[in-house]
């Protein structure tokens, strides 16, 4: 899959899965999508064969960042929730799942071989899917808050209120 969908897709189940979360607000959503896109950031490639041999796509890579968020949130002194390392861990998780079923992983990269995927979602539909990520973003971001506020002014209106 493309780097938009690996970092809106996170950010989307966040919102939808913790819509009232204090950790969750427009710094902690950025940091989820950033950890989403954070195995091709760190390793870019273009073909299956690179992402097969990429070090950031194994569950090694994962593990040792999740400790790095965990750790960030020890010392932030609050500043980073553990809910928010959480969900950056899930998001990174994420990408890795999207990857093996969007023809395949290494699991053990770089430490061993444990090839597991295929194309259960052919790339076809890659560049469909990051629009409907940044519409149902921009639903969820824009849409939905302004809408929000306009029943919000209607209701304040028929009950009187200036």
């Amino acid at each position: 899959m493309n780097i938009f969908t690996h970092a809106l897709a996170p950010v989307i189940a966040t919102r939808l899965l913790f819509p009232k979360s204090r950790w969750a607000g427009r710094a902690g959503l950025v940091a989820i999508g950033l950890a989403g896109a954070l195995p091709d950031i760190l390793s870019p490639h273009i073909t299956l064969e690179q992402r097969m041999s990429s070090w950031s796509h194994g569950l090694p890579a994962w593990a040792g960042v999740s400790i790095v968020f965990a750790v960030a949130s020890l010392l932030s002194k609050r500043r980073i929730a553990p809910a928010l390392a959480a969900a950056m861990s899930a998001a990174y998780l994420l990408h890795m799942f999207c990857d093996a079923i969007s023809g395949g992983i290494n699991w053990l990269a770089p430490i061993g071989t444990l090839n597991w995927g295929r194309y259960w979602f052919d790339p076809i539909w890659w560049i469909p899917l990051d629009v409907v990520c940044v519409l149902t973003c921009y639903y969820l971001f824009r849409l939905q808050p302004m809408w929000a506020r306009l029943r919000e002014k209607r209701a304040a209106v028929t009950r009187g209120c200036p």
